[in-house]
């Protein structure tokens, strides 16, 4: 019997740290094997050895590896030992720019996964293809190397909770040229993650902490939220603009988020942010006391983890967040972050 691998995904820049983080929790259990800029499988070194579905925060995707394949015709050999139940077929690209995947990518992904998908079900293979994706579908996901002869890599994961439901975790969005920071792109990746994109947020509330100049606020006030903003940098006049084009409100709090008068601030927030670059030992008290003052219901964190020390304390910080965000709360590394993860909560 073949010793089962395991494989995950990751940012480009993140495959070290996704080396130290499952080294410390699966120590002599999954060890390095196939490596690819942003891939990594694992060997499972014991037989009674069961992983959890997910592996690393630091993984955007985790699943059981079925190799590679040369040819459409190995993966749909593959795919019809998997299951008889509908299987989700996910195909995405291994290399992905942190600014967005451009749309000539997703063109290749298109043709390939409407190949796949001809082939599949000529050989009877069942598609799931109902949204949203439900807990436990069975995700056969095909990564797709920079070159049109790489052989696709090959494996399966279930969707759980904590999952993303685009195919490599990869919404389609990339970073418009008109938005004032990259802050814009992050948020909305995480609304897609956790499905909060399909809210109507018209005419809510929002706490943007860290909120200059504007990326994530802008993306708020497209979305027809009421924003308050608190930072002690400018904002861009553009936010300001769109604020007044929505007939929305946005105020800007020229304060640090350490200093801000808790009483002052507004009792129904639906969405607490904080994309504030520091360290989480100094940012974390001041966003628990923030959210105690306020009970925001849902919060979208970008936890800065500048230094090795500091993503090595990663699941560390989580739990702290787990102390006093609502629940559920789930961690992950969007394709946007860079040393960062995001935390959401609600």
């Amino acid at each position: 019997m073949n010793t089962p691998f395991r494989f995950t995904t990751c940012r480009a820049g993140s495959e070290p740290v996704l080396k130290r983080d499952i080294a410390t929790h699966f120590a002599g259990e999954l060890t390095p094997a196939f490596m690819k800029p942003q891939f990594i499988t694992w060997k499972v070194r014991s037989p009674g050895f069961s992983p959890p579905r997910t592996l690393s925060t630091f993984a955007r995707v985790s699943g059981i590896s079925l190799g590679l394949c040369k040819t459409i015709a190995e993966l749909v050999d593959h795919a019809r030992k998997l299951t008889t139940k509908p299987i989700r077929l996910h195909v995405f690209p291994r290399v992905t720019p942190e600014d967005g995947i451009e749309a000539a990518t997703w063109q290749r992904m298109d043709v390939l996964e409407a190949e796949i998908t001809r082939e599949l079900q000529q050989a009877g293979v069942q598609l799931e293809t109902r949204l949203p994706d439900a807990h436990g579908d069975l995700v056969l996901d095909v990564i797709v190397g920079e070159k049109d002869d790489e052989p696709l890599f090959l494996g399966h994961h279930e969707h759980q909770a904590s999952s993303h439901a685009q195919p490599g975790g990869l919404p389609r969005i990339t970073l418009p040229e008109a938005v004032p920071s990259r802050a814009w792109l992050k948020l909305e990746q995480a609304l897609v993650w956790r499905g909060w994109d399909k809210l109507d947020l018209r005419g809510h509330t929002a706490l943007d902490l860290g909120c200059a100049p504007g990326g994530a606020t802008y993306a708020l006030l497209q979305r027809g939220m009421n924003v308050l903003g608190i930072d002690t940098g400018e904002m861009n006049p553009s936010v300001l603009q769109l604020a007044q084009a929505q007939g929305v409100r946005f105020d800007h709090w020229r304060t640090a988020a350490g200093r801000l008068n808790l009483t002052a601030l507004p009792q129904d927030v639906s969405l607490l942010l904080c994309d504030i670059n520091l360290a989480p030992p100094e940012v974390l008290p001041q966003i628990a006391r923030i959210q105690d003052a306020v009970q925001a219901r849902r919060l979208i964190l970008t936890i800065k983890l500048n230094t090795p020390a500091l993503e090595d304390r990663a699941h560390e910080f989580i739990d702290a967040v787990r102390d006093w965000a609502p629940a559920p709360v789930f961690a992950t590394q969007l394709a946007a972050n860079r040393r960062e993860i995001c935390v959401c909560a609600g």
